[in-house]
C-alpha cells in the first residue's frame, strides 16, 4: 500500500509539529525548576516521532496509533509544565520564559499526537475500503469501544505531586484553641483554560515523617467536595483544621526553630476529577521547607526604657525575625493573645529570667517582619545577679555585643490558657545579639528623653555615652582570663548605681 494524499499531508503535519515542539521545550528545559524530566521525554518523543513519519514502515495503523498514543502523553506533559513552570496561571510568576510561549509549546505536542491519530485514521479506513472491495460487501460500521487511558493516572498525581515545588500562599490564621484552629489558604494559582476541576470530599492528616510508617497526627482538616472552573483561583476558605497529637507538634515547632530545613508530611486520598474524567487518587506528599537555623537573622532594631504602664511594662523595643518559609501567615488581631496582651516570653540572660515580655504578632510575611516588643524587666533579680550576668556576657563584650535570650512561658487568649500552643513555644529558645554601643546609646537616649519631656539629648551626651562604651569594650578586651573576676565585681557596683538611679527617677 502506498501512502495516500491525505495521509502524506498528515505526515507533514507530524514533521512540523515535532520540530517546533523539540525547539520551544529546549528553551523551556534551560528554564525549568523542577519538570526536567517531562521536558526531556517530550523533546525525545518529538525526535523520535521525526525519524518515524519520515522512514517505512509507512502506512500503518498499529505504527501510527503507537506515535500518536506517545505524542499524546507528551502533550499532557506540556499542559503540565505549561501550568506549573509558566506563569499563565500564578503557579511561577517569576518566569523569564512568557506564557504564550508556554502555550505554543503545549499546542505543538498536541498538534503533533492529532496529525499521528490523523495519519492512522486514514489509514485505516484505506484498509476499510480494500476489505469492502475484495468482499464485494459493505460492512457494517464498527462499534465504537470505549477505551480507558486512565489507569496510570492516580501513579501519575503522586509522580507530579512529588516534584511539585510549593507555591507562594497566603495562609490566614484565627480562633485557635486547644483542640483546633480555623485557617483560610489564598492563592494566585488559576485552574487552566476550558478546564473544570473536581473533588469529592476528603480527610487530609499532617504528621512528622519520621512517623511515616505509622503516622501520628499532628493535625487533620475534613474538607467537603470542591469544585474549581477555568481560570478560577484556588482557595480555602473558612476551614477547621483539628489539632493532633501534642508532643509531636512541639517536636516539628523545634525542628522549625532549630534547622535550616524542616519537613512535613500530608495524606489524603479524594476522587479527582478535570474534564469530565474522573479517578481516585491516593495523595501523599512530604514538604520540605527552610526552617530558622536557631535565629541567626534576628536583629533587634530599636530598644529603650518607658514608664511603667498599667501592666508594669518598662522595656519597650522592635525586633526583626527574618522568616524564610514561602508562605504568608496572617493573625488576625488579638488571635493569640487576649486584649490584654497574653503571648508571654521570658527575658533571659545567663539563664536567669530576668522579666517578662508580650509580643504583638499580626502579619508574617516571606522575609524580615518587625515585632513590637513590650518587657517588664525585674531590676531586683538583675541587681541581685549582676555579677553573674556580666560573668555571662564578656565573651559577647569582647566582640563588642550584648546578648539576650526570650522562651515562651504562655499563650491566653479570652481567658483561656492554650495548652497546646503554650507546651510548643515553651520548646524552643531564641538569641539576639545586638551591639553594644547601639544598645547603650538607644536606651540612655529614651531614659533622658523621658527626664526631659520628650527633648532628645544633645550631641555632647552621645559623645560621651559612646567614650565611655569604648573604655569599657577596650578594657573587657584586654583582660587576661584571670582578671575577669575582678573586672565584673567593679563593673556590677557601677551597673547597680545606674540602675538604682534609673529606679530612683521612675524610669524603671
Amino acid at each position: 500500500m502506498i501512502l495516500t494524499f491525505l495521509g502524506f499531508l498528515a505526515r507533514v503535519g507530524v514533521f512540523i509539529s515535532s520540530v517546533i515542539t523539540i525547539g520551544l521545550n529546549a528553551r523551556f528545559y534551560t528554564n525549568r525548576a523542577w519538570s526536567d524530566d517531562l521536558i526531556a521525554y517530550i523533546i525525545a518523543i518529538s525526535a523520535f516521532s521525526i525519524v518515524a513519519c519520515l522512514v517505512p514502515p509507512y502506512p500503518n495503523f498499529l505504527w501510527d496509533l503507537f506515535w500518536a498514543l506517545g505524542l499524546l502523553l507528551a502533550a499532557v506533559f506540556a499542559l503540565v509544565v505549561q501550568f506549573a513552570e509558566s506563569s499563565c496561571y500564578g503557579f511561577r510568576p517569576e518566569n523569564a520564559v512568557n506564557c504564550a510561549t508556554y502555550k505554543a509549546g503545549t499546542a505543538f505536542a498536541f498538534l503533533a499526537a492529532l496529525a499521528w491519530f490523523a495519519s492512522g485514521f486514514f489509514v485505516s479506513a484505506e484498509d476499510e475500503k480494500e476489505a469492502q472491495a475484495d468482499s464485494g460487501e459493505k460492512q457494517e460500521p464498527r462499534k465504537k469501544k470505549k477505551i480507558k487511558l486512565l489507569y496510570a493516572a492516580p501513579a501519575f498525581a503522586v509522580y507530579l505531586l512529588d516534584r511539585v515545588p510549593i507555591p507562594n500562599v497566603h495562609v490566614n490564621l484565627l480562633n485557635p484553641t486547644n483542640d483546633s484552629i480555623q485557617f483560610s489558604v489564598l492563592s494566585d494559582i488559576r485552574v487552566p483554560d476550558a478546564v473544570t476541576v473536581n473533588f469529592d470530599s476528603m480527610l487530609a492528616q499532617f504528621f512528622r515523617p519520621e512517623t511515616r510508617d505509622d503516622p501520628i497526627p499532628i493535625a487533620t482538616v475534613e474538607l467537603p467536595k470542591l469544585k474549581f472552573s477555568a481560570n478560577q483561583k484556588v482557595t480555602l476558605e473558612n476551614q477547621t483544621m483539628k489539632l493532633g497529637d501534642i508532643e509531636q507538634f512541639a517536636l516539628l515547632v523545634e525542628d522549625v526553630a532549630y534547622n535550616p530545613r524542616f519537613s512535613v508530611a500530608g495524606q489524603a486520598k479524594t476522587k479527582v476529577g478535570i474534564a469530565g474524567l474522573s479517578t481516585t487518587v491516593d495523595l501523599m506528599k512530604v514538604v520540605s521547607l527552610p526552617g530558622f537555623d536557631n535565629f541567626p537573622n534576628i536583629w533587634v532594631n530599636q530598644i529603650g526604657v518607658m514608664p511603667p504602664d498599667e501592666l508594669g511594662n518598662n522595656v519597650y523595643g522592635e525586633v526583626v525575625v527574618f522568616n524564610p518559609a514561602p508562605a504568608t501567615v496572617t493573625l488576625v488581631r488579638h488571635v493569640l493573645m487576649c486584649e490584654k496582651g497574653e503571648v508571654t516570653l521570658a527575658v533571659i540572660i545567663a539563664n536567669i529570667t530576668l522579666g517578662q515580655a508580650t509580643v504583638a504578632v499580626n502579619n508574617i510575611v516571606p522575609g524580615n517582619n518587625t515585632f513590637i516588643v513590650r518587657a517588664k524587666l525585674n531590676t531586683a533579680d538583675v541587681e541581685a545577679n549582676i555579677d553573674k550576668i556580666i560573668l555571662a556576657e564578656i565573651p559577647y563584650l569582647r566582640e563588642g555585643n550584648v546578648m539576650a535570650s526570650a522562651k515562651g512561658v504562655s499563650v491566653v487568649y479570652q481567658g483561656q490558657h492554650l495548652a497546646y500552643w503554650e507546651k510548643a513555644f515553651q520548646s524552643i529558645q531564641v538569641s539576639a545579639t545586638r551591639p553594644v554601643k547601639e544598645l547603650l546609646g538607644m536606651v540612655v537616649d529614651s531614659g533622658v528623653s523621658f527626664l526631659l519631656g520628650g527633648i532628645q539629648p544633645g550631641e555632647g551626651l552621645k559623645e560621651f555615652v559612646d567614650n565611655l562604651a569604648d573604655q569599657i569594650l577596650e578594657t573587657v578586651r584586654e583582660l587576661p582570663e584571670d582578671g575577669v573576676e575582678g573586672y565584673t565585681d567593679n563593673l556590677g557596683a557601677l551597673a547597680k548605681l545606674v540602675l538604682r538611679l534609673l529606679t530612683l527617677l521612675g524610669i524603671l
